[in-house]
C-alpha cells in the first residue's frame, strides 16, 4: 500500500476503521438482540451498559491495531513523524495504542451516559431493534474514525 502523504495515511487508516466499525458493531447487536423486543436504556441489558462495553472494547481495539500498523508503517519508512503539529491536548494522550484507547473509550463511556441520561429525562425509556442498530452504526463508525485517528497522530507527534 502506498499512501502520497502522512496525512492521507491517517484519514485513510481512520476512515477503514470507522467503516469496519459501523458495519461490524451493529451486525453484533442484530445478531444478539434480534429475538427480543425493544430494549431498555438502564438495567443490567440495558442500552447503557451495551455502549459502555461496546465503548471500551471498540477503542481498545482500534487503539491497538491502530498503532501496530503506524508503527509498521513507520518501520518501512512509508510515514513520517511530524512536527510538534499536533493539538495540545493529543500530547496529553498516552503514546501507546493499547493505553490510549481505553482512555478514549472511558471518555467516550462517559459522554454515552450523560445521553442516555439527558434522554431518558426527556422521557425515552426504551429503543427498537432499528433504532439501536441505527445509533450504533453511526457511533461505533465515529468512535472507530476518532480514536484510530488521534491513536496514530499521538504515535506519530
Amino acid at each position: 500500500m502506498r499512501v502520497a502523504t502522512t496525512a492521507a495515511y491517517i484519514r485513510t487508516q481512520a476512515a477503514v476503521a470507522g467503516l469496519i466499525n459501523f458495519v461490524v458493531n451493529p451486525a453484533i447487536d442484530w445478531l444478539s438482540l434480534r429475538h427480543k423486543g425493544a430494549q431498555p436504556i438502564w438495567g443490567a441489558d440495558g442500552l447503557v451498559v451495551n455502549f459502555v462495553i461496546t465503548s471500551l472494547i471498540l477503542s481498545t481495539l482500534v487503539g491497538i491495531f491502530a498503532q501496530w500498523g503506524v508503527r509498521r508503517e513507520k518501520k518501512a519508512g512509508r510515514v513520517h513523524s511530524r512536527n510538534a503539529s499536533s493539538s495540545r491536548w493529543l500530547h496529553r494522550l498516552p503514546r501507546r495504542g493499547w493505553v490510549a484507547g481505553p482512555v478514549l473509550g472511558a471518555a467516550a463511556a462517559v459522554v454515552v451516559i450523560a445521553l442516555f441520561w439527558a434522554l431518558h429525562g426527556l422521557g425515552m425509556t426504551k429503543w427498537s431493534l432499528a433504532a439501536l442498530m441505527a445509533v450504533k452504526a453511526v457511533y461505533c463508525g465515529l468512535l472507530g474514525f476518532l480514536v484510530a485517528r488521534w491513536v496514530i497522530s499521538r504515535h506519530l507527534a
